[in-house]
């Protein structure tokens, strides 16, 4: 059986209440029976005292010696006087245990008890008897005169009162004790129900999270751990809703890209198989059709290559485990390198490329690596920059930072566009990239190794003015 946590802390609460009552209920009555036995005991030390200075004053005064037969013949009158002078019944006894004195009402709903048997035998002695709901003690013990003893106290006191007061209190602790069973029952009831609310509705809301409805308001304001949980689950929850809309968006992506890889690489491959099969057809018959369909497989071919090597290039990039050889690099040096290689390049389009670049600037790289971002970024401004214009690359350190600048003079980009460029297989002007050999892969290539150097890049742009790229690594070294 499933038991809930309101039910759980109000049983719970419920056993501990009833434990710590019962436990004082129990104190008490213990406590209040103790405090009767040491007031009945001291009133017998009392009376026995009492007694005592009594029976000697009685000899004393009549002139008599305290024998067996002197008690015997005046028992009546000392159970008389005793009883008024105590104000409580005294009755006389021989050794033997027979009532010497006239029978007492109380004595009588005794009759013998068992500090009489233990008087008769020396002992002094006294025990409560519950008799037609009245409670009375009786003191017993043997007169002694000269280390002999002559005859037997029976002492007989009614305590009652005493006792029915106890009850009462009793009576009182137990009803005390339920009231506050009650109270904190209802309070406990209370309170579960009070401290579940908002767990129930943390519940409520996993079901439906569950279930895949994130639409769900938590109303809880306590400024308490469950106020904390409840802050928790609802970032847990935007954090789902987010990771599941990065994953839809994921999804989306790795459709899309799919989708342009499966295009480009279909592209040349059709038309490899359709020059392919023309050789086959005409066979060698069409020597100009020959070389046009071979020129055209070889051109094809070497874009497959190209496509297929940046394919791996971008999933090296965007792989986690994939190692760098990470080392101190002179970025000064291979910048100023990469510049002179790509001037052969520029020259084509009449393109030149300037440089300004700090000395002894030193990065922690990779740094073939770094150089095909380098290479890229600036075949990029060579692609899309004006002809008869200069693309400048600058490079300095400001603060703990290393920049690096790539500006050219181009068509730019449209600002809306700006942010798919990182995209795979996106192109800003597909005329000129396809004349110029672009397979939009660059960008998502860059990005990821910029981004495994612990790096940034950003993009600044104008239409019909140019664009700027601006690398920021922090400069450390090993």
């Amino acid at each position: 059986m499933k038991y809930s946590i309101q039910q759980k802390i109000i049983v719970y609460f419920s056993i501990i209440i009833f434990i710590g009552l019962s436990s004082i209920a129990f104190i008490s009555y213990n406590i209040t029976n103790q405090n009767t036995k040491n007031i009945v005991k001291n009133d017998m030390i009392v009376a026995k005292r009492n007694i005592d200075i009594y029976l000697k004053q009685y000899f004393l005064f009549n002139n008599l010696e305290a024998t067996k037969t002197s008690i015997s013949s005046e028992a009546e009158d000392i159970s008389n006087q005793l009883s008024t002078q105590m104000g409580n019944t005294v009755d006389i006894y021989d050794l033997n245990g027979k009532k010497l004195s006239h029978s007492s009402e109380i004595a009588a709903t005794i009759k013998k008890s068992d500090d009489l048997e233990k008087a008769i035998n020396g002992e002094i002695s006294y025990s409560t008897n519950f008799v037609d709901g009245k409670v009375t003690v009786s003191l017993s013990y043997p007169i002694e005169e000269s280390n002999a003893k002559i005859g037997i106290i029976k002492y007989n006191k009614d305590y009652s009162s005493l006792y029915g007061f106890n009850e009462k209190f009793k009576n009182i602790i137990n009803l005390f004790a339920t009231l506050i069973f009650v109270v904190i029952f209802i309070a406990s009831f209370i309170f579960a129900r009070q401290i579940t609310k908002p767990i129930k509705k943390l519940t409520q809301a996993s079901d439906e999270v569950s279930k895949g409805n994130f639409n769900i308001d938590i109303d809880i304001t306590s400024k308490d751990e469950i106020g904390y949980l409840s802050s928790r689950f609802k970032m847990m929850i935007e954090k789902i809703k987010n990771d599941r809309d990065t994953i839809d968006e994921v999804q989306k992506q790795n459709k899309l890209f799919f989708d342009n890889v499966t295009h480009e690489l279909k592209t040349p491959i059709t038309t490899i198989m359709g020059y392919a099969q023309g050789i086959e057809d005409f066979g060698l018959k069409d020597d100009e059709f020959n070389r046009k369909g071979l020129k055209c497989i070889i051109s094809e071919s070497n874009r497959l290559n190209n496509l297929v090597i940046e394919l791996l290039e971008l999933s090296k990039a965007s792989t986690k485990n994939f190692n760098y050889d990470f080392k101190n690099v002179n970025i000064s040096e291979l910048i100023k390198e990469t510049c002179d290689e790509m001037k052969i390049k520029g020259r084509k389009y009449n393109i030149g490329i300037e440089y300004f670049v700090k000395d002894e600037l030193f990065l922690k790289a990779d740094r073939n690596r770094l150089k095909e971002v380098l290479i890229n970024l600036i075949d990029n401004s060579i692609k899309y920059g004006n002809v008869n214009s200069t693309i400048n690359v600058k490079a300095y350190k400001e603060e703990k930072y290393i920049f690096i600048i790539i500006k050219d003079i181009g068509e730019g980009i449209s600002e809306e566009f700006i942010d798919k460029i990182f995209d795979p297989f996106y192109r800003i002007s597909k005329n000129v990239s396809s004349e110029r050999g672009s397979s939009g892969l660059g960008m998502s290539i860059v990005k990821g190794i910029v981004e495994k150097h612990n790096g940034n890049i950003e993009i600044k742009s104008k239409l019909k003015e140019g664009t700027e790229v601006i690398l920021r690594f922090e400069g450390d070294v090993l």
